[in-house]
């Protein structure tokens, strides 16, 4: 059953993205769209968008959106679809397991945390250092520091907070989906709905 749910988080995760890439390729036309979907089926569609990012590359005529846009999306969806899920998942699968679990069932909790929360930084820390957002929103934007090792704490920080906040979410939707679904539920609604009430 958790492999399957696994599998089924991956394919979500894939297929939502393949359809990003159509709606943001399509007037491009089909070679395009088929030449995007490559990278996404093989893997490497976080340093394409990277690339793509880090050289400056502009918005072509006909996408819907730019570069920064597009990967941002990309991990947005990833995160939400794939590695959020997947959190939760081995977490169900530790706590529901009648065996002693081993350190490579907790390594790999961490690490996907980890990763999760690097995702999340690297959204962050991209927006924050775009030049021409701090120029147009100066009072949003900023809290980078320029200094490259003040940057490294500011950087680590927000991946481990990020980390550490999905570990605490993800250990209260398994406790509370082992009360009843509807406790979890609840849980994320409010959780999101307090969230939306503050922005």
């Amino acid at each position: 059953g958790y492999f399957k749910a696994s599998f089924a988080s991956l394919v979500a995760s894939i297929g939502i993205q393949m359809f990003c890439i159509w709606v943001q390729n399509r007037k491009l036309g089909i070679a395009r769209v088929l030449q995007e979907l490559i990278p996404i089926l093989l893997g490497y569609k976080p340093a394409v968008d990277a690339f793509r990012v880090a050289t400056g590359a502009k918005q072509e005529v006909g996408a819907i959106s730019n570069p920064m846009h597009e990967m941002t999306i990309m991990k947005v969806f990833e995160m939400f679809a794939e590695a959020i899920p997947g959190v939760i998942i081995q977490l169900m699968a530790i706590v529901k397991s009648d065996k002693s679990v081993g350190t490579s069932a907790w390594l790999s909790v961490a690490v996907s945390a980890i990763t999760t929360g690097f995702a999340s930084a690297t959204i962050s820390y991209d927006w924050d250092t775009d030049p021409a957002k701090r120029e147009s929103a100066p009072n949003f934007y900023g809290y980078i520091p320029a200094k490259a090792s003040k940057r490294t704490v500011v950087f680590v920080s927000m991946m481990l907070l990020t980390a550490g906040m999905l570990l605490i979410r993800c250990t209260t939707i398994v406790l509370l989906g082992l009360m009843g679904g509807s406790w979890a539920l609840l849980y994320i609604g409010a959780d999101l709905g307090l969230y939306l009430l503050v922005k």
